[in-house]
């Protein structure tokens, strides 16, 4: 990769201020090309330089999504097992939040785990330690289902989730998802249509986890139900585990929805782009 010079690229920065459309599209797209070198310097002068703050914008934007969109590329290139839904989780929540410290929610995630840990014991069964993770998770940390507004956006970023312990439920499961894996749990996303859920499956116990309902516990029959009501009619594969990359498109799915009906077409078009890459259709069922 060719290494651009700083002082080429404050020059480059300095025409955006141009009066001529045609030259500051150029510029814009030079600067895109040459990428996140250049996001330090854009940082910089649209500090320095208000007047050209919302063209500074549009550009580091547009890098900082191309950056995003070639890490899922290069997720999305490899074995569903190889894939990390923690990674892909705050890689999508990235797009929003571009300056988002993950790491710290990595170690947020594991003290709670740590703090799980402590509460289940060695010799616990699968039901005491479901249990006790839903206790944690719903009672002492405030978990719950966002009921008053659903459809909110914030609702489907893994960080604002953590922050203000509300989500839909795929979400939330994946909060639950995470802690699980911390503490070497048998538990798996089930992608079904309309509601996700989580099902803790040992040979001793098998159990469905709604994480948007406190935690409910569910039978088979229950889910069941619920689908035949629902108008999905019941189909064993709903209830199949969902790998990685298929939460992961849900997710995407779920902020495309919303920034479809928000009427964003820039948000619409490249969460469609996430989607082409997870390999996923756009109209599957969400939530």
């Amino acid at each position: 990769m060719m290494v651009i010079p700083e002082s080429q690229i404050r020059a480059l920065i300095r025409l955006l201020s141009d009066e001529d459309a045609r030259i500051v599209e150029t510029i814009s797209d030079k600067l895109i090309d040459i990428g996140p070198s250049a996001v330090p310097l854009l940082q910089e002068a649209e500090i320095e330089q208000p007047e050209m703050a919302d063209r500074i914008a549009t550009i580091l934007e547009e890098i900082r999504w191309g950056k995003l969109e070639d890490e899922m590329r290069v997720m999305a290139a490899g074995p569903d097992q190889t894939m990390n839904l923690e990674q892909g989780a705050f890689l999508i929540a990235r797009y929003t939040y571009p300056l988002l410290d993950t790491a710290e929610y990595g170690r947020l995630l594991d003290r709670m785990a740590q703090e799980v840990r402590e509460r289940i014991g060695p010799r616990a069964s699968g039901e005491e330690t479901v249990n006790a993770l839903n206790r944690y998770v719903f009672t002492e940390q405030g978990f719950k289902g966002n009921t008053k507004n659903y459809y909110e956006v914030e609702n489907s970023y893994l960080n604002r989730v953590i922050d203000r312990r509300v989500g839909i439920p795929i979400s939330l499961s994946v909060v639950y998802l995470l802690i699980g894996q911390r503490l070497g749990l048998p538990l798996h996303g089930i992608g079904m249509p309309g509601h996700f859920l989580v099902k803790y499956e040992s040979d001793r116990y098998k159990i469905f986890i709604d994480c948007f309902n406190g935690g409910a516990l569910l039978t088979e029959k229950n889910c069941a139900r619920f689908l035949t009501e629902a108008g999905y009619g019941f189909d064993d594969k709903y209830l199949q585990h969902s790998p990685v990359r298929g939460i992961l498109s849900r997710m995407v799915k779920n902020l495309l929805a919303i920034y479809s009906k928000m009427d964003e077409p820039v948000k619409t078009a490249r969460f469609t782009t996430l989607i082409d890459i997870l390999g996923g259709e756009p109209r599957e069922e969400g939530l």
